[in-house]
């Protein structure tokens, strides 16, 4: 059976408590505290075995607009805050080995920042910015029988 990965991490990432506004899949808006959960390039397979089963790889972005300040106020470190909140929750995650829910025939057993900090992607001439960080699950697929 298939299973949206998609939405289930939606549904997963969703549940973080310092989100700044609803979180989005694949897309950022441009307003303060927009956030989205975005896949990255691939999602791998790291090592196949013999009956089909596989070890895979989902990386994963997640983006927040945040308004930059242009003074010593304390804006542009409150937003690289709340993107560490965001990391820390992310080990929180894995500790408590909280996962989303990839179906039967997945079982994660790892997830990892891939980033040790945070960064400004992109700042636009608005004083909007675009901040992220990398993360990804590793889990066992099992191909059905």
């Amino acid at each position: 059976m298939t299973v949206d990965k998609e939405k289930a991490l939606q549904e997963w990432a969703s549940t973080n408590p310092f989100l700044t506004d609803r979180l989005m899949f694949d897309y950022l808006g441009g307003h303060d505290g927009n956030c989205s959960i975005s896949p990255m390039f691939s999602d791998a397979i790291i090592k196949a075995y013999i009956n089909g089963d596989r070890i895979r790889e989902y990386p994963f972005a997640l983006q927040v607009m945040f308004a930059v300040s242009d003074t010593t106020d304390n804006v542009n470190t409150d937003n690289m805050f709340t993107l560490r909140q965001w990391q820390d929750w992310i080990n929180g995650q894995e500790a408590e080995k909280n996962y989303p829910d990839f179906g039967d025939d997945c079982m994660i057993y790892q997830l990892e920042n891939l980033n040790n900090m945070p960064a400004m992607a992109m700042r636009y001439e608005n004083n909007m910015a675009k901040y992220q960080f990398f993360a990804k699950f590793t889990y066992y697929e099992r191909m059905a029988k």
